[in-house]
């Protein structure tokens, strides 16, 4: 009997294929809009996006959870790069922000 091999009693999730492709999209549409937008405001879009689609949000309190994680993100992000590593992030084209 080989210890190291997984049981097959446990069934396996199943591959979702279009999930993946639209995290793909996702990321490129905010690598399209980073230079119009900027760091700040195509960052927090996006770590949004990308937590909703994985975790789609039920209630207040989830859509909540959703904002804290990409405004903290984002917030942590900015200031490790800009401050500490003193690497300049986009503005925005559009925003100036």
């Amino acid at each position: 009997v080989d210890l190291l091999a997984p049981k097959t009693d446990t069934p396996r999730p199943k591959a979702d294929y279009a999930a993946v492709l639209l995290q793909f999209a996702v990321f490129g549409a905010y690598t399209a809009v980073l230079p119009g937008l900027g760091f700040r405001i195509a960052t927090l879009t996006y770590v949004a996006a990308a937590n909703a689609l994985m975790a789609p949000p039920r209630s207040a309190r989830q859509w909540a959870r959703v904002a804290a994680i990409a405004l903290g993100a984002t917030a942590v992000t900015y200031y490790v790069f800009e401050h500490y590593l003193h690497v300049l992030l986009p503005r925005g084209r559009w925003t100036d922000f």
